[in-house]
C-alpha cells in the first residue's frame, strides 16, 4: 500500500488478458480500462482521512435532549438528526469506494499473474459490493430527494416538512441504514441488521435495460467460487477421446487449463461493471447528501433573517 496521502490506483487490465476476450459486444469489457480510470480519478480526489462522527442511539438521544432543552424551535434538533443521518451515509460511501478500489486492484494483479481463482473471487466480491451500493444510493435518493415509491416528493421537497416548526424524521431511512451501513449476519447480530440477500439485489439490477448480463456473469463467478466442477476444471489441461462415445482420457495438473479462456470475460466484465457502477452511484449519493445539506443550510439562513 502506498505511504503517500493518495490511494494506490487500480492498474489497467493486462493486454494479454484483453486479447483473449476481444472483440466483445459488452461495452463494460471493451471499455474496461477507461471505466477503471474513472474510478481511479474519483478515488484520488476523496479525502485520505475522514472524520466520521459516530453516535449510538443512546448518545444521539442524550445529545438531542441537551439541545432541545434550550432550543426555541425545532431547527437545532433537525440539524443534529440529519447531520447524524447524512454523516453515516457519507462515511458508508467513502468506505465503499475504498473497498471496491482494493478489490479491483487485487483482481487486476491476480489477472496479471494468471491466478484465475483469485481473480474470480475478487471480481465476484467487487460486483456484490458495487451492486449493494447502487441499490442503496437509489433508495436514499428516492427517500430524500424523491420521487419515492408512491410517486410523492422526497423528504426535502415535501412542503409539509418545515424544519423550524416540526421534527422531521425518516424511520424508513433509519431502519434501512441499519441493514446497509451497519449490516451484519453474524450469529449474535439482531435481525434488524440483516442485509437484503445480495442475489435479490443483483436480480433486480439485471432487469434494467443493458444490465441483463450482470446476473449470468455473477452466476459464473459464483459457480467458480463454490466447490463445484467449473472451478475445478481449471486443472483440466487436455481431453483425448476414448474408444467409446462419452469416454475420454482427461489430463489433469496444476496451472490453468483451457477453462481460463472461458472465465476471463466474466471476470473482466464484473470488475469493470463494479468500477463503473461504484463511480456513478457515488456521485448520485453525493448529490443526494449535498441536496439535504443545502436544505438544512437554507433553513438555518432563514432563521437568521
Amino acid at each position: 500500500m502506498s505511504t503517500s496521502n493518495k490511494i494506490e490506483p487500480i492498474p489497467p487490465v493486462p493486454k494479454d488478458v484483453l486479447r483473449r476476450i476481444l472483440p466483445c459486444g459488452n461495452p463494460f469489457v471493451t471499455d474496461a480500462n477507461d471505466i477503471i480510470g474513472h474510478l481511479n480519478k474519483l478515488s484520488q480526489i476523496l479525502p485520505f482521512r475522514y472524520g466520521w462522527r459516530f453516535r449510538t442511539d443512546e448518545s444521539l438521544k442524550a445529545e438531542m435532549e441537551e439541545i432541545t432543552a434550550t432550543a426555541t424551535d425545532a431547527l437545532p434538533a433537525n440539524e443534529l438528526y440529519w447531520q447524524d443521518q447524512l454523516g453515516n451515509w457519507e462515511a458508508y460511501s467513502l468506505m465503499n469506494v475504498w473497498r471496491v478500489v482494493d478489490l479491483a486492484r487485487s483482481c487486476v494483479w491476480a489477472l496479471a499473474r494468471q491466478e484465475v481463482l483469485c481473480a474470480s473471487l475478487l471480481a465476484r466480491s467487487a460486483l456484490e459490493t458495487a451492486a449493494a451500493f447502487v441499490d442503496a444510493a437509489r433508495t436514499v435518493c428516492a427517500t430524500v430527494s424523491g420521487p419515492n415509491r408512491e410517486g410523492k416528493p422526497g423528504i426535502i421537497h415535501d412542503r409539509a416538512n418545515d424544519l423550524r416548526t416540526s421534527f422531521v424524521v425518516s424511520e424508513e431511512l433509519e431502519l434501512y441504514s441499519l441493514k446497509v451501513i451497519f449490516a451484519s449476519k453474524l450469529p449474535e447480530a439482531e435481525t434488524i441488521y440483516n442485509p437484503t440477500n445480495i442475489v435479490t439485489v443483483i436480480t433486480r439490477i439485471s432487469k434494467i435495460q443493458s444490465q441483463e448480463f450482470i446476473l449470468p456473469t455473477y452466476g459464473v463467478l459464483c459457480e467458480t467460487a463454490h466447490p463445484n466442477l467449473l472451478g475445478r476444471t481449471l486443472y483440466l489441461h487436455r481431453a483425448e477421446p476414448g474408444p467409446w462415445s462419452g469416454n475420454e482420457l482427461r489430463t489433469l495438473g496444476p496451472g490453468n487449463g483451457p477453462t481460463w479462456h472461458f472465465l476471463a470475460e466474466p471476470i473482466v466484465a464484473a470488475l469493470s461493471w463494479a468500477c463503473g457502477t461504484q463511480t456513478s452511484a457515488f456521485k448520485l449519493m453525493a448529490e443526494t447528501i449535498g441536496s439535504a445539506k443545502g436544505w438544512l443550510t437554507t433553513a438555518a439562513t432563514k432563521a437568521l433573517e
